[in-house]
Order: C-alpha cells, then structure tokens, then sequence
C-alpha cells in the first residue's frame, strides 16, 4: 500500500496571510486533521462566529466554517465573539473564546468555552467559564498536568479588578475554576492577549500593549520562575509598529511541521480600514525573545 507524502511546502509566504479582516488570529497545526487552522475574532461567510480557516502549508488557506453558532439576545453568547483559542485534552477539542449578551457597551463580555470532537467543528458552546468580565482567555498546562487559566480584566468586572490588567488563575478541570484570580501583568496603561509557554524551565509570558485602535499597539515579554509568576519585564518588544503595518499585536504562537517557532498576529494596513491575520519567524535566546516581523514582502520558509 502505497504512503501519500506530506504536501510539499511553498518555498516563501508573503504577509498577510488571508486578505480578510481578521483579528486576533490563532494558529494550531493539528496532527489528527494533518494540516494548519487559523481562528479569528468575527463572523464567518456561513453567518456563524469565529471563523475557522485550514491550510496544508500556512500559505494557501480555505474556509472551513464559523466555529460557534450565536446565541440569543440574552444569552452569554450573542455579541463581540472575540479571541478564538483551541486546546486539544484528550480526544475533545475546547474552544476559548470571548462573548457578551445585548448589554451596554462591552460590560457583558466573559470568556466561555465550546467543544467538539474535530477541530473544524462545529462546536457546541458550554457556557461560560470566567464569570465576571474578562476577555482574551488562554488556557496553559503544565508539564506536570495542572492547568492555569489567563485572561484580562473588562470594563465593569463586578469583582472590581481594574480593566486592562492580565490575571490568571488554576483550574480543577477545562471548565472549572480551582482558585481566585490573581494579578500577573498591570503596570501599563493596557496590557491584553496573554500566552504562556515554557521554555528550559522558565515561563515566558507574551501580551499586547497599547491602544488596539493605533500604531501603539504592540507585543511585549516577561520571564518568570512559575506559571503564575512573577514575571520579570524584559524591555524589547516583540513586535511593533512599522512604516506598512500598524499596531501590529494580539497574537498566538506554533510550531511547524519541523519544530520551528512562528508568532502569528494581526497588524493594520497603513490607512486603518483592516486588522489582518499575519505570521512572521520567532526566535527564543536564553532570555530574550526576537521575531523577524512585522514583515510585509516575500519571505522564505526555510530560513
């Protein structure tokens, strides 16, 4: 019987990725479906939510389906369905992601949960898994299995947490929390779009910074010595404005089929009509993180 080979891989990719407004992008290569996904904050061609997008070589992308159906006007899930995440445990495939019922503003917004058994979906929603207000949740497991959650503070947190500011705290299971939140990252003006990942036994902390809406916006590190901290402020930025993408930020880290490290993120086109979905190289020294981006001409795969 013969072995299908692995798609070969184009030789450069050129940024943005997809020429659709999508902002913060996710990216995940799954071995099961043996291809690349991309989620994204928005609706998607099909009018579901959180649209979910597959390549074979992170250059040539296909849309697959929204992930959520919307909920109605008083359900959690009506509204501002923001900041896709995808874990897989086990064989179920949970999907963390922002939402708000018809409520003033954004005070409505809390991170919940979707699941399914494929990472195309479609996914069921399960409720919400941050009760007070809070966006851009991101859930890290240990390698001892211990799960800790991320998430940043909304406007109107009835628990009176200052918006803006990065807290975290442990689960008992993907759904459950095991612990009050505490503050990880808050000395800037906005801090949102925390991911974590351990590297050579430290804790790397990535987060955005800035106005999401201008050229401020931009991706900032912290090391720490434990998954909750503290974390130490390096003073590099990871990326940031440049003379053809603005406010470059809100990302999500992968690795490709042969183990390299890619930053993917969304920037602004030069008038402000679009956030799109972009991904550069990242490189991680003993303390220091580096990304080739924001690039904006053709770049090779290999480098």
């Amino acid at each position: 019987m013969a072995v299908e080979a692995e798609p070969a891989m184009p030789l450069t990719y050129k940024n943005p990725i997809i020429h659709k407004y999508l902002a913060d992008p996710y990216v995940v290569w799954d071995q099961t479906a043996g291809a690349f996904f991309l989620l994204a904050t928005g609706k998607g061609a099909d009018d579901r939510m959180l649209p979910i997008y597959r390549s074979p070589d992170l250059a040539n992308w296909i849309f697959v389906r929204g992930a959520v159906a919307k909920g109605g006007e008083t359900v959690w899930n009506f509204k501002n369905f923001w900041a896709p995440e995808v874990v897989k445990i086990g064989d179920t495939y949970h999907l963390y992601y922002t939402a708000s019922p018809k409520s003033p503003g954004n005070t409505g917004n809390r991170v919940g949960l979707a699941v399914a058994r494929s990472i195309e979906g479609p996914y069921e929603d399960r409720g919400v898994v941050i009760t007070h207000a809070s966006i851009d949740g991101h859930l890290f497991i240990d390698d001892d299995g211990r799960m800790y959650f991320f998430y940043t503070i909304e406007h109107g947190n009835a628990d009176g947490l200052a918006a803006g500011q990065i807290y975290a705290c442990r689960m008992l299971a993907p759904d459950k929390v095991d612990s009050k939140p505490g503050q990880i990252v808050s000395h800037h003006p906005w801090q949102e779009g925390p991911w974590l990942q351990k590297r050579n036994g430290k804790y790397w902390l990535t987060y955005s910074c800035g106005n999401w809406k201008n050229d401020t916006y931009h991706v900032r590190y912290a090391i720490g010595d434990s998954p909750l901290g503290p974390f130490r402020e390096r003073p590099e930025k990871i990326l940031q404005s440049t003379e053809t993408v603005k406010g470059p930020g809100h990302h999500s880290m992968f690795k490709d089929r042969k183990g390299g490290d890619w930053i993917c993120y969304h920037g602004w086109d030069v008038k402000f009509t679009a956030r799109y979905p972009r991904i550069d190289r990242i490189h991680f020294g003993s303390d220091k993180i580096s990304s080739d981006g924001p690039t904006s001409t053709a770049q090779p795969f290999d480098k």
